[in-house]
């Protein structure tokens, strides 16, 4: 007799498909998103006392900027050069102010999605609450687009907002001036700035095949190990990088140095010893408290605080040989993933930030928008505002002289952990 066989049991037949009763679990789950990083590491811009806030991302006070086109930010440069020495006349040798200017954009922003009011298609989703937790999504996508639009700034100066419409021709994408390509030495490691995109995007594509040997494809030696960490530290040193107050490094201040996860595998590993960071590390668990709460913490390596962006950008490779072109990819709200980071030839990022690295002008905050249509069937929800997002940048009183000191946009491999 054969297993599971039954002897004199009666087996009523099968309802059909038509008249089985099919549950569901009414309880409505959303899948879970990358965290982004960047919203606890704001601080404010205040226009009166025109101090940059301690913070890489500096929200400005709109004050009476709000009706602007656009504004100028106005920055003293300390007094330089030499002294009046012995019996000299000091007439004649006054030292006048010098500033640095930085412009700042705004543009319109909206998220919008529309529900039933009534009828059958409002009945058929009210059990699982459908449209509600739709409503409420809102706010989760204002938070990542923020967070799309400050690495959009960070690698290509402008956010997303301000390549559109009005502020598209004032706001045209250009790589950040500092560029730190791994695996070069200290002197050749930053590609020569162009104002010519085309340029400077060859120049940064020359550093990028020399670091790999004459190939795009990156070699373990540009990974984001401790040669090249040290590196980049120096890097910082020399471009002037505005520190920030840090609690735990040394002098209680630094950087904060953003990577993929890719890298923190490698930097977090402790058995991975080829060019580690060894007791030169220092872990998040030793690091204040404070500190340690701040969002992605690693640990600590000489004057950066290691954070962890699942969201960090790369730049992407187009075409198989000479003449390459470049372009940036992006997580999108969402899971929306351009970084096409499966390409053996894309390059992972790295930022280093300092005070004041990206600004944020906002002066029509987030609000609730409401269209009704056919007499209250469709209503349509949405979120607006008015913001510009972009990197720092300042210029002389001529808008020429570019000047950028409070970040770097640092390309690496990227790794293949195994």
């Amino acid at each position: 007799m054969g297993a599971g066989t039954q002897i004199g049991v009666l087996a009523p037949t099968r309802l059909a498909a038509n008249s089985r009763v099919h549950g569901y679990d009414k309880q409505l789950r959303s899948k879970a998103l990358l965290e982004d990083i960047y919203s606890k590491l704001s601080g404010q811009y205040n226009t009166e006392k025109k101090t940059i806030p301690n913070a890489i991302y500096m929200q400005i006070d709109d004050g009476a900027l709000s009706n602007s086109e656009d504004a100028t930010i106005t920055m003293k440069l300390k007094l330089s050069g030499a002294a009046i020495y012995g019996n000299n006349f000091a007439i004649g040798a006054e030292e006048l102010p010098a500033t640095r200017a930085m412009t700042i954009y705004r543009n319109n922003l909206r998220k919008v999605v529309a529900t039933p009011g009534y009828g059958k298609r409002k009945l058929d989703q009210d059990a699982y609450g459908l449209f509600d937790k739709h409503i409420d999504d809102l706010a989760d996508f204002a938070k990542e687009h923020e967070g799309l639009e400050i690495r959009q700034a960070l690698v290509e100066r402008f956010g997303e907002t301000l390549l559109h419409g009005d502020t598209q021709a004032v706001c045209v994408p250009h790589w950040n001036r500092n560029i730190f390509v791994s695996g070069n030495p200290l002197r050749t490691c930053r590609p020569a700035f162009s104002t010519n995109l085309a340029t400077y995007t060859q120049n940064l594509v020359n550093a990028v095949l020399a670091a790999g040997g004459g190939a795009i494809a990156p070699t373990v030696g540009q990974t984001l190990n401790q040669p090249n960490l040290s590196n980049a530290s120096n890097f910082a040193l020399q471009q002037r990088i505005a520190r920030l107050s840090i609690p735990g490094l040394p002098g209680g201040q630094g950087f904060i140095l953003t990577m993929s996860e890719l890298q923190a595998t490698y930097l977090g590993d402790p058995a991975w010893s080829q060019r580690n960071l060894g007791s030169l590390f220092i872990a998040r668990s030793s690091l204040p408290e404070k500190v340690q709460n701040w969002p992605g913490v690693l640990g600590a390596y000489k004057d950066f605080l290691l954070v962890v962006d699942p969201r960090q950008p790369t730049i992407t490779v187009g075409g198989s040989s000479a003449p390459y072109t470049l372009g940036a990819g992006y997580m999108w709200p969402g899971e929306v993933d351009q970084r096409n980071r499966s390409d053996a030839e894309t390059l992972d990022t790295f930022f280093v930030l300092g005070k004041g690295a990206v600004w944020n002008w906002n002066p029509e905050k987030l609000h609730h928008i409401e269209q009704v249509d056919d007499y209250g069937a469709i209503v349509g929800h949405g979120t607006a505002l008015v913001r510009g997002v972009g990197e720092a940048i300042y210029t002389d009183e001529n808008g020429v002289n570019e000047e950028q000191f409070t970040s770097i946009l640092g390309i690496c491999r990227m790794p293949d952990y195994v």
